[in-house]
């Protein structure tokens, strides 16, 4: 029982392993992102709304709004800015428009591997730019995360012209950043482009391992339910019990596989001390590109928790560590500038696409170019 009872403890570490800054970022916890359940879930409405993103995502031009707005949706489709929730007894947010008010984040498209990209969009302020949030339109758009209902997006680029980028799921908030992220494009094809619980490749030995921690023992029917929900990216709703071992799973394959890529050492400080390492991704866990060892690094405990708040990043065109001000002033400023230490396996380098749009947060946030 002992044993056991250490297995189910490393497993559970495995699944706070794998949510990331500590509990600082909320994420969707449900087992399934799609379109298509998205539309059994949200208003009628907003059925056409949807389709309405799609068949314009890409075009530059007047948003849809007052003379411009399309007679055939039914629905507003935007506010005059920030986050949109329809009049009503509505609770979704149905879109977002950014813009450049000095007072928010700028916001931009980051282009990921697996034809994806993700936008980093901060919570709605007040009119006057105070801290204060619009509560009633950031809890609509918290909404969606919680319950995995997509939005549109509108990217001003001139006056009076602004880019519609289609729709994107709420991938995650983050508490200290106060900014949300959104993860697109969302279509009929999505599928396992912006799955949760998707993998490329799950061994039957990493389920079984999952299954004797949570159960104490290997269920064949359970085993392969959660080997089709791997493979599929699909898990319907009502098996919320297997969502736990579903994760796991998909977190120890990953773990496993980055361990073995960088040889169980820290990529940053090269520490070899394996109960100091964990698995970090660098941006998303959305899709099955996230579980490649390329959307990740093999990271002390530390470093990890300082990259995922970003108070460390890499520097994607020379591969060398940049420390936050902040952190300059501690013992984490020998870091700056170090070599990150690369894989042996080429063909397992670090994402540039996905260095590059952590990098980019991390310059934002820390206010220097």
């Amino acid at each position: 029982m002992a044993i056991v009872h250490l297995i189910r403890k490393h497993s559970r570490d495995l699944m706070k392993e794998s949510l990331g800054a500590y509990m600082t970022i909320q994420f969707f916890q449900g087992p399934t992102l799609s379109l298509e359940r998205a539309k059994r879930i949200a208003p009628t409405d907003y059925s056409k709304a949807y389709d309405w993103f799609m068949k314009h995502a890409g075009e530059i031009g007047p948003r849809p709004y007052g003379t411009n707005a399309p007679k055939d949706v039914g629905i507003t489709l935007c506010a005059q800015r920030g986050i949109h929730k329809p009049k009503g007894q509505f609770r979704y947010a149905l879109s977002i428009t950014s813009t450049a008010n000095p007072f928010y984040s700028t916001d931009r498209i980051h282009r990921l591997d697996g034809d994806t990209w993700v936008v980093s969009y901060s919570e709605q302020r007040q009119n006057d730019g105070s801290s204060d949030t619009n509560t009633v339109y950031n809890e609509a758009l918290h909404n969606c995360l919680h319950d995995g209902l997509p939005v549109g997006i509108f990217i001003k680029q001139n006056y009076g012209s602004f880019l519609c980028l289609g729709l994107a799921f709420v991938e995650h908030y983050d508490n200290e950043a106060r900014a949300f992220l959104l993860h697109g494009p969302v279509t009929t094809e999505t599928g396992k482009a912006l799955s949760p619980i998707v993998s490329e490749s799950i061994n039957r030995p990493t389920i079984e391992h999952v299954l004797i921690a949570y159960n104490g023992s290997v269920n064949g029917v359970l085993a392969d339910e959660i080997d089709r929900a791997l493979t599929t990216g699909q898990l319907n709703d009502d098996k919320g019990d297997l969502i736990p071992l579903v994760r796991a799973a998909r977190q120890r394959q990953y773990r496993d596989a980055l361990f073995e890529t960088y040889q169980s050492r820290c990529a940053i400080t090269g520490c070899c001390e394996g109960n100091a390492l964990q698995a970090g991704r660098i941006v998303s866990y959305l899709g099955a590109a996230s579980n490649r060892p390329s959307n990740g690094l093999c990271l002390r405990a530390d470093i990890r928790q300082l990259f995922d708040r970003h108070l460390l990043s890499i520097n994607p065109e020379h591969l060398t560590v940049r420390v936050s001000l902040p952190l300059m002033q501690s013992e984490y400023r020998n870091l700056n500038g170090r070599s990150l230490l690369l894989p042996a396996d080429k063909k397992k380098l670090p994402s540039y696409s996905r260095l590059a749009a952590h990098y980019a947060e991390f310059l934002e946030r820390d206010g220097t170019p």
